[in-house]
């Protein structure tokens, strides 16, 4: 007990919330989220940082509405950035930031969740979530150069082994993001152009003409009066005479 007390004398409230208190075990049997709250703590300050991010999980839907609830999510938010899960700490602080625009500390927070995210997505060769993180980067106004640079890398890896039908949705995925971070990017352009044209001839081949009609006006949409969307449709219209 003296160990217990000089910690508490030395750091109270660290000492209160990660349970080391003396006191603590009957305060966890008496309130059992207070409990919880202590092991979450107490893993936080061990580095179990996944660990610790599952634990507030379950303790963040049970604050009173408004202050306290927002600050257990953006302990979760943090928590999953130093956990490593990028793409839950991405979601979750565009989440905060739904509810709390004018908050610094949130755009800092996803900012720096999407840079790690994309970094460690292009470490792994995970291109297209390597775009969605550069996006999400420049959501949170981010380098727009540094941005623009790493999506067009990203993009034409995606792009080179779009082989199959759900690859090619991904290239169109990845070609998108970066035409919504250069509205002028001839590259995105033309990749946007080449995958509707081969996602529309492909269902075509497999009689989807639903779906081909879908990538067909796409493609008008972002190329007006193309002539392989025109030629499309009109097959498509002969058909279905």
């Amino acid at each position: 007990m003296r160990n217990e007390i000089v910690t508490f004398a030395e750091k109270p409230l660290r000492a209160l919330r990660s349970g080391r208190f003396w006191l603590s075990p009957l305060v966890a049997r008496l309130s059992p989220s207070h409990g919880a709250m202590m092991v979450a703590y107490r893993l936080e300050e061990e580095g179990r940082f996944d660990e610790a991010f599952e634990a507030w999980k379950g303790l963040e839907t049970k604050g009173r509405p408004g202050g306290e609830s927002l600050g257990r999510a953006l302990r979760c938010a943090r928590l999953a950035l130093r956990a490593g899960r990028y793409s839950e700490s991405v979601k979750r602080f565009e989440d905060l930031l739904a509810r709390r625009s004018d908050e610094p500390q949130l755009l800092r927070g996803l900012e720096n969740a999407a840079l790690r995210g994309a970094r460690d997505a292009q470490g792994k060769g995970q291109w297209l979530e390597a775009c969605r993180m550069w996006e999400a980067y420049r959501r949170a106004g981010g380098d727009i150069d540094k941005c623009v640079r790493n999506l067009g890398d990203c993009a034409r890896y995606v792009a080179q082994t779009a082989d199959t039908v759900e690859k090619m949705n991904d290239a169109l995925e990845a070609w998108r993001l970066l035409k919504s971070a250069d509205s002028y990017s001839q590259e995105a352009q033309q990749g946007m152009e080449w995958c509707h044209v081969s996602l529309a001839r492909a269902a075509e081949r497999s009689s989807d003409f639903t779906m081909a009609r879908s990538h067909w006006n796409a493609l008008l949409e972002i190329s007006p009066d193309d002539h392989r969307a025109l030629d499309g449709l009109r097959r498509l219209n002969l058909a279905d005479a």
